[in-house]
């Protein structure tokens, strides 16, 4: 399983995910990725983050 993201600036970075998604794994996905590939897409500070909510992985510490 993959994860990425992307904007009309380009794509983030793509992270390859081992075993099965939780909510865990995809809250350290995000914490050590969205950011980073903000900065690298060289985004403004005013982006919007829209996600699949996929059930597996959206338990309520990440929707925090």
């Amino acid at each position: 399983m993959l994860w990425d993201c992307f904007s009309s600036k380009g794509l983030g970075n793509l992270i390859s995910v081992l075993g099965i998604m939780d909510s865990i794994k995809y809250q350290g996905i995000l914490n050590q990725n969205l950011s980073a590939s903000a900065k690298k897409l060289k985004l403004s500070r005013h982006w919007i983050f829209q996600q699949d909510n996929d059930p597996k992985h959206m338990s309520r510490s990440t929707q925090k």
